[in-house]
C-alpha cells in the first residue's frame, strides 16, 4: 500500500491530481476491496470516515488561514486516531490504516483538505459495489 501512495500530494499546483483521481484511486480501491469476501474495509465503514471527512471540508470554507489551523486542522489530524481504534476493534485493516496515516500527514491546509476529500470519493467511486 505505501508504494501506492508515493509521490501523492494534494497539492492543486504539482501536477498530480490527474493521475491520483484516477490511476492511483483504483489500484488503492482494488487494495482495500477486491469484491471477495474478505475486504479491509467495508464500503459502509469506509464512507463513515469519508463523512467525517466532507464535514470537516465543508466547516473549512470560507475560514481563514489561522482559523482553518485552529479550528479544523486539530480533527483532521485526529482522524488517525479513530482509524487506530477502527483497526483495534477489527473495522478495517491495515491497509486502509497505512492509506489514511499517510494521506492525512499531507493534508496542511484547506485546498490539500479538500483534494483530500476528492480522492477518498474518487476511491470509493472504484470500489466494487454489492
Amino acid at each position: 500500500m505505501k508504494n501506492l501512495l508515493n509521490g501523492i500530494s494534494f497539492k492543486t499546483d504539482d501536477g498530480k491530481l490527474v493521475d491520483m483521481f484516477s490511476t492511483k484511486a483504483e489500484a488503492i480501491a482494488k487494495k482495500l476491496n477486491d469484491g471477495s469476501r474478505k475486504v479491509d474495509i467495508s464500503t459502509t465503514q469506509y464512507r463513515k470516515f469519508y463523512d467525517k471527512v466532507l464535514e470537516l471540508n465543508e466547516k473549512a470554507q470560507g475560514l481563514t488561514k489561522n482559523e482553518f489551523n485552529n479550528k479544523i486542522l486539530p480533527f483532521v489530524k485526529m482522524i488517525v486516531s479513530k482509524v487506530a481504534y477502527s483497526k483495534s476493534r477489527r473495522h478495517c485493516g491495515v491497509n486502509f490504516e497505512i492509506l489514511m496515516k499517510e494521506s492525512i500527514k499531507k493534508v496542511n491546509t484547506q485546498e490539500e483538505l479538500n483534494n483530500f476529500k476528492l480522492f477518498l470519493e474518487a476511491i470509493i467511486g472504484f470500489m466494487p459495489k454489492k
